[in-house]
């Protein structure tokens, strides 16, 4: 298996030699040598919000619908969107990203206005119960929501579908890779090797999918996951872009190999109104997220598009997007005690086990 010497860099700062958050040379271009992947970048702290905005009308004795805003614009309603992280992203907050895209929306449709309010899978869940439910939901596995109707957009994605109609579209997505600290060779049988697994992804699915083999491992959780590798207590680690991005920023070396197999981290966006107004709208909101403007800025995020190839000056993000935009995965609305199965076969599968692996390949498609 060819590798390439890549070079990564942290988005969202300028990084060393004068490089961007997404590996752009503010000055001078570098040629690398094209065996090993480098991960640079300046350190950056990432950090979570909760993003809540709420909006108060007075409308007293006045009609929601004679209610006026700035004294120009018609007030027409307040579209509210769950988002979920059900997986580590990339370099930056997608509930900041949709939050901007909310303000842009905002402005090219006067009157309507949305509430993005970040949450847990177990909050969502709870909200959902009982009986709760937003005007749309930004999510991935492990919420189930309710009340969906199907999305009319020019976009399609077979694993969103149900009986032939689309219910969620991924609007961005991840990757599944194997970093190490020397090249796999032709072996794909993996030794002191540390696995990545978050409460919702499947990173054995993706070995197994892939015809990977783990003879030594341990399971962390995604960030003590990356310090046992960058410690030196793992030769081998089975992570995502978000590892990539943490190799960026402390200027790491790694070799990547991207697992094209199985990927599960895709973030959905699925209509949930109750209102046929408010649903009209939702769709408009998704059919903007979804748009060839809004995929582009998906880069920032150091995450890909599920619909397009983004431009990473940087070899590796690259050839990660590419693996990942080609993968099987597993169908969004299987329900949760399948999903068990599932995760159960693929541990067994990773480990060798041949029956295993195929009960894997007869619940995707």
């Amino acid at each position: 298996m060819k590798k390439k010497e890549i070079n990564l860099f942290a988005a969202g700062k300028e990084g060393a030699n004068g490089q961007d958050g997404r590996g752009k040379k503010t000055k001078s271009k570098k040629n690398f040598d094209k065996k090993a992947v480098f991960f640079r970048g300046a350190l950056c702290v990432l950090s979570a919000a909760i993003l809540i905005f709420s909006f108060t009308f007075g409308l007293g004795r006045v009609g929601a619908r004679d209610k006026k805003l700035t004294g120009a614009e018609e007030y027409k309603g307040i579209l509210t969107l769950w988002h979920v992280d059900s997986f580590e992203g990339g370099v930056g907050s997608r509930a900041e990203f949709l939050l901007a895209r909310a303000a842009a929306f905002e402005k090219s449709n006067p009157g309507v206005f949305v509430m993005v309010t970040p949450m847990t899978a177990e909050n969502a869940n709870e909200k959902f119960a009982a009986g709760e439910r937003p005007d749309m939901v930004s999510f991935g596995y492990g919420v189930e929501i309710s009340g969906y109707s199907p999305i009319r957009s020019g976009r399609r994605f077979k694993y969103g579908e149900l009986d032939g109609d689309v219910y969620a579209l991924p609007w961005c997505m991840g990757g599944y890779v194997i970093l190490s600290k020397s090249e796999l060779g032709e072996s794909k049988t993996l030794k002191n090797a540390v696995v990545s697994k978050g409460s919702f992804t499947q990173p054995y699915a993706a070995l197994a999918l892939d015809g990977y083999t783990l003879e030594d491992h341990r399971e962390k959780a995604p960030l003590d996951a990356y310090y046992e590798f960058v410690s030196g207590n793992a030769d081998i680690l089975v992570g995502t872009q978000r590892d990539a991005n943490r190799l960026n920023v402390r200027q790491e070396n790694a070799f990547v190999t991207p697992l094209k197999g199985y990927n599960d981290l895709y973030q959905y966006i699925a209509v949930t109104a109750k209102a046929a107004q408010n649903k009209a709208y939702a769709e408009k909101f998704v059919d903007y997220v979804l748009s060839d403007e809004v995929q582009k800025k998906v880069v920032n995020l150091g995450m890909f598009s599920p619909y397009m190839n983004l431009s990473f000056e940087l070899e590796g993000l690259s050839l990660m997007q590419g693996a990942a935009g080609g993968s099987l995965s597993y169908p969004l609305f299987t329900p949760q005690a399948v999903l068990g199965e599932f995760s159960e076969n693929a541990l067994l599968a990773a480990k060798g086990d041949e029956s295993a692996l195929k009960k894997l390949k007869n619940l995707i498609r």
